[in-house]
């Protein structure tokens, strides 16, 4: 782990200590990968992971969440809560932080909470829609 990513992290902590949550532990390793924050908020586990960038001239970094990011951050999740069994019903998010370094000792943080709740809509089956009225007669059952 860089430096920078050393010091993102433990900024990330502090930021969401003062937001209220209780980090539970930071750089948390298993043969999956790396939890970069565990955290409690309220009567969620939350699974920060932190991305950062040394300078704002390419603004935030990515925060990308494709499908193997996401698989990837949910077998920690699964490693985690599997080692921590009193947190097994727990709800679980998976939140990210970016940081972009603004000036000696500064930088600006933009945390998106539950990364993964714009997907869930996708997670969900279509429907196809039942016909009604007119389009009864279309079908070829009721001729």
């Amino acid at each position: 782990m860089s430096n920078l990513s050393i010091k993102a992290t433990e900024a990330a902590s502090r930021y969401l200590d003062h937001r209220g949550y209780t980090v539970l532990e930071t750089a948390w390793t298993c043969p999956a990968g790396t939890a970069d924050i565990v955290a409690k908020d309220g009567d969620t586990i939350v699974f920060a992971d932190v991305s950062s960038r040394d300078s704002a001239e390419r603004g935030f970094p990515s925060e990308s969440c494709g499908k193997k990011v996401r698989t990837k951050r949910e077998n920690i999740a699964i490693a985690w809560l599997a080692e921590h069994e009193d947190a097994v019903n727990e709800a679980v998010r998976f939140d990210n932080i970016a940081l972009v370094v603004i000036g000696k000792d500064r930088a600006m943080i933009r945390h998106h909470i539950n990364a993964f709740g714009a997907d869930a809509a996708s997670l969900i089956p279509e429907v196809p829609s039942i016909p009604t009225g007119a389009d009864l007669q279309a079908l070829p059952e009721a001729a």
